[in-house]
């Protein structure tokens, strides 16, 4: 760190969530925990999207102004001039709604530029509007006045300031775990890594982990008799004292009840900031992409579905979709919120085929909750994450060597391929198709495989 420390928007923002984290952003900018994946790639090309579309709304006024003192830089989104020579200072966000740390960017940017010498008069954020429905852009965004509602946050601002600057020319502060570990890319830093730590709890409130660890039950063995488990907890914590995995008897009954011929299907979402096609909203999951694996006599007969061009994928998606799905027997997924909306979305995009996307809707099944309330391993850590489950339960079936081999980086690569600012040469285009397809097809394979371990498990031969 040099001996010039300047405050930015956002390490205030990491700084009144952690100092901890604060410490590290700044003292080790290069750490490979804060190399941005291909989600905050992505979230990041939307956030400058969304800026780019409000200047538009704000006619005549200073765009990306950059304001600084010794130790703050803040760079303003707009600045608008009123006729009295003071500025509304506007504050631009990529989300549907005003959250509290808003408040917080807003606060920060109205004390630097105050100190900066600029006389601010109004305080706004500007939001998009997630009743704005595609092609009617007109309400894309809503401004809201927040004047009054951050004085009080504009008066804190000078003290916390001078807190992180503390901190930051101190040594690495200590424990500051809190609700919000779950966002930190150094959580690993931070909580014990064992599988048995009871931070590995599943869906346990970050507090009460805590409180076992202050008590001196730092792994499951440990917790006393008596505290209060989920049957998942309970189940994590016998796979501790038995050293291996757990498979409760109930599992071959909770997989008997799905009718055959199973389809197990994974679909691919894009998501826009700026409503992109009739009847969208801002961030509507549009999906481009499906893989499905059908049962066929003793095997299994693979179908697919990507985009073509840079069109509205919806309908043609969704008439393959019907093709490929029909029949009486389960439709499996893995996580199946994500692939049940996508099906509502279509419905409603595709009125036409609404009957038979809903029928298809209805046999949806999910393998996670199977896994989640029927078998646990050490390996998996306190997750039920596929990317989790899959290596611990059958190691055979991986995505190495794939040139696309997480959902973050097929989301990126699908909208450079489908709705890039230029097209996508055809050599690369190719290879890119065929990368997408290969990833997939992958997950519902993954999903093929691991149902037939469960049915080893169930049948005792795990």
């Amino acid at each position: 760190m040099t001996t010039r420390t300047q405050l930015t928007k956002s390490l205030f923002q990491i700084g009144l969530t952690c100092h901890k984290r604060l410490w590290w952003e700044v003292h080790e900018p290069d750490a490979p925990e804060l190399a941005p994946d291909a989600q905050t790639q992505w979230m990041f090309r939307q956030g400058q999207a969304v800026t780019a579309a409000a200047r538009p709304a704000v006619p005549s006024a200073q765009y990306e102004v950059p304001l600084q003192t010794e130790h703050l830089y803040a760079r303003v989104d707009i600045l608008e001039p009123k006729s009295d020579r003071s500025h509304a200072l506007i504050e631009v966000k990529g989300s549907n709604d005003v959250k509290p740390e808003h408040l917080w960017d807003v606060a920060f940017q109205r004390h630097v530029a105050e100190s900066a010498g600029a006389q601010i008069s109004q305080s706004e954020l500007m939001y998009l509007n997630r009743d704005c429905r595609h092609p009617e852009l007109g309400a894309l965004f809503i401004r809201t006045d927040v004047s009054t509602e951050i004085d009080p946050l504009v008066r804190e601002v000078p003290a916390r300031v001078t807190e992180l600057l503390d901190v930051l020319h101190g040594p690495l502060p200590g424990d500051r775990r809190n609700s919000s570990c779950g966002e930190c890319p150094f959580y690993d830093r931070c909580w014990p890594q064992g599988p048995f730590a009871v931070n590995r709890f599943y869906r346990m409130k970050w507090s009460e982990k805590l409180a076992l660890e202050r008590s001196g039950a730092m792994e499951f063995s440990r917790v006393p008799k008596g505290t209060r488990l989920t049957s998942i907890q309970q189940r994590q914590q016998k796979a501790a004292d038995i050293g291996r995995m757990v498979v409760d008897s109930t599992l071959s009954g909770a997989l008997d009840e799905w009718s055959h011929p199973l389809v197990y299907l994974d679909f691919e979402t894009v998501s826009f900031a700026i409503p992109r096609f009739v009847g969208t909203t801002p961030w509507t999951k549009i999906p481009v992409q499906y893989s499905a694996h059908r049962e066929e006599g003793v095997g299994h007969r693979h179908v697919h579905f990507l985009a073509e061009g840079s069109e509205d994928p919806r309908r043609a998606l969704a008439e393959a979709l019907v093709e490929h799905c029909a029949g009486e027997g389960a439709v499996v997924t893995y996580h199946s919120s994500f692939e049940k909306s996508c099906i509502r979305g279509l419905a409603a995009a595709i009125p036409e085929l609404g009957d038979e996307l809903q029928q298809i809707h209805d046999r949806v099944v999910d393998l996670e909750p199977i896994v989640a309330h029927h078998v646990y391993h050490p390996d998996f850590k306190g997750s039920f994450s596929l990317k989790v489950v899959l290596p611990t339960l059958c190691p055979d079936v991986t995505y190495d060597g794939l040139p696309i081999a997480d959902g973050g980086k097929a989301q990126l690569e699908l909208a450079r391929l489908l709705y890039g600012e230029s097209p996508v040469p055809t050599p690369e285009r190719e290879s890119l198709r065929a990368a997408l397809l290969a990833y997939c097809e992958r997950d519902t394979w993954a999903m093929v495989v691991l149902h037939q371990r469960l049915r080893e498990l169930a049948g005792g031969r795990g």
